[in-house]
Parts: structure tokens; sequence; C-alpha cells
């Protein structure tokens, strides 16, 4: 392998090799591959690829450039970001995977007098959407049709639209399905974090975005966000965010 290339599989009934480990390939499923290492496709698949000069300093010309013939080894970029990668990733919305790597293909084929920044952007953001995704709980739950996953997404489901409300542990274990305790143990194992924490992490990250975007008072954002102590609120923003709400919309909001 010469360069930095992302495989993104419409179809496969085969498989990968990457260095000395054989991968089954299948529909959906993103293959990562560095600089320097030995790769081997086995067909019969169909897919997306893109080769890339992450810094931009090979000097290869994209109109003639042929992944098949010898070349010279673009330089192993160390990034703990891009180590985080596997080799091969299975995320959970394909959908969402073959639009950005189509609008890829497409502005790549008719190309215009700003293709190479769209292009660029194009390819970091495929980047941040597959570390987004392997740090989502939900998408690497091993068995995403489980009865605990399930359950557990259907209780943040729930806080993510009722968060202003008061959200009991004997509700969402209701709504889960679950004996309170049993439920307490599943959604912590899953998250790792616990219902309250989430609830809490919900309700501050929304805090932020009124405090941001409007100028409703301090306390109408509390209220907004469950909170009916307005010192409480403001001690848990600060004890989160390290900053008092006031504080944070002035470093950060549209209105101050």
């Amino acid at each position: 392998m010469y360069d930095y290339e992302l495989e993104f599989f419409v179809y496969s009934k085969g498989s990968m090799i990457i260095e000395d480990k054989e991968y089954n390939i299948s529909k959906g499923d993103v293959v990562f591959r560095k600089p320097g290492q030995f790769t081997q496709g086995i067909m019969p698949y169909s897919c997306y690829l893109i080769c890339f000069d992450l810094l931009d300093n090979t000097k290869k010309e994209p109109e003639t450039y042929d992944f098949t013939k010898e070349q010279e080894f673009q330089n192993n970029y160390c990034n703990p970001v891009l180590d985080g990668i596997p080799p091969v990733f299975k995320p959970s919305n394909f959908l969402k995977y073959q639009e950005l790597f189509d609008g890829v293909l497409k502005e790549f084929i008719n190309p215009g007098d700003y293709s190479g920044i769209l292009l660029k952007s194009s390819v970091l953001r495929i980047i941040y959407e597959i570390c987004s995704d392997i740090k989502n709980p939900f998408v690497n739950t091993e068995n995403i049709n489980s009865a605990h996953y399930m359950a557990v997404k259907r209780a943040t489901e729930y806080i993510e639209v009722n968060f202003k409300q008061k959200i009991t542990l004997e509700k969402l274990a209701l709504i889960a399905n679950l004996s309170p305790t049993y439920f307490h143990k599943v959604f912590t194992d899953t998250l790792g974090i616990t219902p309250t924490e989430y609830v809490t992490k919900v309700r501050i990250d929304k805090a932020k975005e009124l405090l941001v975007k409007t100028n409703l008072p301090v306390y109408e954002i509390a209220f907004e966000c469950g909170y009916e102590n307005i010192p409480y609120f403001s001690y848990t923003f600060k004890n989160r965010i390290n900053l008092a709400p006031s504080e944070f919309r002035k470093r950060y909001s549209y209105f101050m």
C-alpha cells in the first residue's frame, strides 16, 4: 500500500487481507489502510475507493494516479486520531456513508474551480464521522439488536425528548422494561455513565446551546433545561464546564 486509502463496500461476499490478518467484508463496511501495509482484496465485492495524500506533499497528480502501479510510499503520519481507526469498521448508518463517499466521487469526476477544497474537506468529514461513530457506544455495541441495546436506546431517546421534565430512574426503567436496579447496571455498562449522569449531560448540552444562541436570562434557561433550583443549575453547569453560565455566554454568545 503506497498511500492512505478508504474503502466503503456497497456489496461484498469477499474478504480483505491487511498485514497478516484476513477480515470478512460485508456490505456497509469501511476499510482504512495506511502506507506501507501489505493488503490484498479477495473478490467478489464492489466498493468506493478514495486514495488520499494526508499531508498534501507527495505531488501525485489525481488525473494520472494509478494505485495498481508501483510508486513512492507516502509518509505514514503518526496521529492518535488516525491510530484509533481500526482496519475494518462497521458503521450503523449505511446511507450516511454512501452519501459521503458518493459525494466525493461526483465531485471528482465533475470538478469545478474549487473542487479541491471540497474534496479535502469531504475526506476529513469522512474521517471525522468514522472517529465519532467509533466513540458512539450504540454503534459499537456487539449486538445492536440485543434486548439490552434496545432498552438503553429507548431510555436515551426518552431523555433527549423529555429532559425538561422530571426524570426518575423508575420512569426510565419502566420505559426500558427492566427493574430499576438491573436497568441502572445495563445502562451504565453500555454507556459508561449512569442514567443520572446522562440526563445531566443532555441538560447541560442544551443549556450551552441556549446560552450561545439566545438572549434568554439564565433562570429561564435553567427552567428550559429541567432545573427548578437556579443555584443548583449554576453549580452543576460550572462543575462540568469550569465556567459559570454567564461566563460561558460572555465567551461564546452571538449576542454579547
